[in-house]
């Protein structure tokens, strides 16, 4: 009987990993979007003045957005934060960007590729489908992220594929390419 009732625990444990909520960001979002709305305020008189409505409304337009983005980052953990939950039945996740929470069987997962950053899980919605979704998982958001790649291997019934990073080499060949993109677009800008 006991031995019934230690697998039913064993089968029911289950590992939790949280979006931490850091105080210092929310008041460094609300400081960047107070700086905002100070600027928004201190160009309105002198804008106003010039009675040109095209540069006023794009100039308080540019302030008051950055203002209400740098509130909506600030206060989105507290809001909806993201949540991992992964078991012997399966995985829960809801993301940073999207309320709903999805919650996906392991018998539906085909492939699982791990990564610090990222982890990608394909898995038939039905098991009839031929159709593969994806459930991208970003654990750059959860708290205690160098722990959900063990906890992946230690529950996922089939072998995950480990990702690896770039290479130094690729990092310095994006990197000059976007800084080849840059110059260009800079270059056309100029008259």
């Amino acid at each position: 009987m006991s031995t019934a009732s230690e697998s039913d625990q064993e089968n029911e444990a289950q590992d939790n990993f949280v979006e931490g909520k850091e105080p210092s960001e929310l008041v460094f979002c609300l400081l960047l979007a107070s700086a905002y709305l100070g600027l928004a305020k201190f160009c309105w008189m002198p804008l106003f003045k010039t009675q040109n409505w095209k540069l006023l409304v794009n100039v308080e337009g540019f302030f008051v957005a950055t203002a209400l983005v740098a509130i909506v980052i600030g206060a989105r953990p507290y809001m909806a934060p993201s949540s991992l939950q992964i078991s012997h039945r399966g995985i829960k996740y809801r993301g940073a960007y999207w309320t709903q929470r999805r919650t996906v069987n392991w018998d539906q997962v085909s492939r699982v590729y791990l990564s610090p950053e990222l982890i990608l899980v394909l898995y038939r919605p039905n098991p009839n489908s031929k159709r593969i979704w994806f459930m991208p998982i970003f654990s750059i958001y959860l708290a205690e992220r160098q722990n959900i790649v063990k906890s992946f291997i230690k529950y996922c019934p089939i072998q995950p594929i480990m990702m690896k990073g770039p290479a130094l080499i690729s990092w310095i060949i994006l990197g000059f390419i976007i800084g080849l993109l840059v110059i260009w677009f800079f270059y056309l800008l100029t008259p």
